[in-house]
């Protein structure tokens, strides 16, 4: 059975079982008078999303949006799988990353770059979804769901430049999606998540600090789980970052990025030691997940260092 959490007021968080790994993965279903999901999953996580759905009462054919915080694959990979049960549902995307699930090539070459060939096999195939059922999203933007709930969209680049983090007025929340990083092991855990090629570190900074402006009362992550220690979490986030940030800086200047790697990784797993009681997420954190954050920062700093 599909896990499902009640983490706020007609807001559902589902479980969408990642890559096969529990408390990985989430998506969030808004159950109001029209009725959206926030995030898919990849394609392999559709049963799961839709199960998940099942349980809260809802019908798929009920859903009216479905919106992708970004285009990654275990974000949005499963649009297309999922919008064959939701005949009337459009999904929402931000206005840079709508090509790419309309036709997804080029998405896969990339993500291709940054996964191994066993990690993009467990996320399964991806649709494209029909031009007609895409809608595109720009910073601002709001959606009505119902008297009590306006969803209200924030262009979050830094992570990527085409992520959308959304606010949601009834309970005053805000679905982050990947701009904090990854929120693990029942919020024990809280390192970034931000691979090659799109990372920008300021720019990632500069989103937290919006979205602290706006003083929410709780946080959504998509890997994994909700807060309502706000403002600490974010600055946490930002703090992390930083962190890690200063350590590649530190290896460029000393003409040692390669020694950086094993320093970066040695502090991670300390970092993780709360998701050992996790073992399959433990483990997939340290060979998936981490690699590919630190690959991140590497090539935010080379990048840099080009242009300085």
């Amino acid at each position: 059975m599909v896990d499902v959490y009640e983490v706020a007021e007609n807001i559902y968080m589902i479980d969408d079982q990642l890559c096969s790994i529990p408390k990985l993965g989430s998506v969030y279903l808004l159950n109001e008078e029209k009725k959206a999901l926030v995030d898919t999953g990849p394609p392999s996580s559709a049963g799961a999303v839709l199960e998940g759905i099942s349980q809260v009462g809802v019908k798929p054919e009920d859903i009216n949006y479905v919106i992708a915080t970004h285009i990654h694959l275990d974000h949005a990979g499963g649009a297309g799988v999922l919008l064959k049960e939701m005949p009337q549902a459009q999904v929402v995307v931000h206005h840079k990353g709508a090509k790419h699930l309309i036709d997804p090539a080029e998405l896969l070459e990339s993500a291709k770059k940054a996964l191994s060939p066993e990690i993009i096999a467990l996320h399964g195939e991806v649709i494209p979804v029909e031009p007609h059922r895409v809608q595109l999203a720009y910073d601002n933007d709001t959606i009505k769901l119902s008297d009590n709930q306006v969803l209200e969209f924030i262009d979050a680049p830094g992570h990527a430049d085409h992520e959308l983090c959304i606010y949601e007025r009834r309970n005053c929340g805000i679905f982050v999606g990947d701009a904090l990083g990854l929120y693990l092991a029942e919020g024990e855990v809280l390192v970034p998540g931000h691979p090659p090629p799109s990372f920008e570190l300021e720019v990632c900074v500069n989103t937290i600090q919006r979205l602290m402006k706006l003083n929410p009362s709780i946080i959504y992550f998509a890997h994994f789980g909700a807060s309502d220690n706000v403002q600490e979490t974010l600055q946490l986030a930002i703090d992390r970052i930083r962190y890690y940030g200063n350590m590649v800086a530190k290896g460029a200047e000393e003409g040692c990025l390669d020694d950086v790697t094993e320093k970066m990784m040695a502090q991670v797993r300390e970092e993780l030691e709360p998701a050992k009681k996790l073992p399959s997420l433990y483990e997939f954190a340290i060979k998936n997940l981490i690699p590919s954050f630190i690959a991140g920062f590497l090539h935010y700093q080379k990048r840099k260092s080009k242009t300085a």
